[in-house]
């Protein structure tokens, strides 16, 4: 029983009956207006995908990789309507440090891979990630430009 139901307070024109459902679902919309696992689920999708296409370019794989993250990114931004820094941001570095620490386990050299991992995989891990969610964010900053400049009325 709350201070203003013992003493038969009732806000103007308040409806006391939801409460805490009223509370969560304040909660839920502010938290999915800040993140949205959709449009996340989207980005991470994209994002190894083109993690994926760029490292079977013959060039250089762990650049070019990268190259297709950026243009994955940026082509999400040229579709997405709604502002999804965050959710890309995490997308990218979370694809792309599943994507090098995969790579890195495959590789021919694994003793000499499990000893590197176990000595600096933390710090590989961080740079990669953050790395990732910076070209991640610079790809999908331009694609949203390119929409604004194409749909903006002159």
């Amino acid at each position: 029983m709350s201070r203003d139901d013992a003493f038969g307070e009732v806000g103007a024109g308040a409806d006391r009956t939801g409460g805490a459902s009223d509370r969560a679902g304040g909660l839920r919309a502010r938290v999915g207006r800040l993140f949205s696992p959709r449009v996340f689920l989207l980005a991470l999708v994209v994002a190894a995908v083109g993690l994926f296409v760029g490292g079977r370019v013959p060039f250089v794989g762990s650049l070019t990789r990268f190259v297709g993250l950026a243009v994955a990114t940026f082509a999400l931004g040229v579709v997405v309507a709604r502002r999804s820094y965050v959710e890309v941001a995490l997308a990218a570095a979370l694809a792309s440090v599943c994507t090098v620490l995969l790579g890195l386990l495959t590789s021919a050299f694994l003793p000499i891979t499990v000893d590197f991992l176990a000595r600096s995989g933390a710090a590989l891990a961080l740079g990669v990630g953050v790395f990732g969610a910076l070209v991640g964010t610079a790809g999908y900053y331009f694609g949203r430009d390119l929409r604004d400049g194409v749909t903006r009325s002159l």
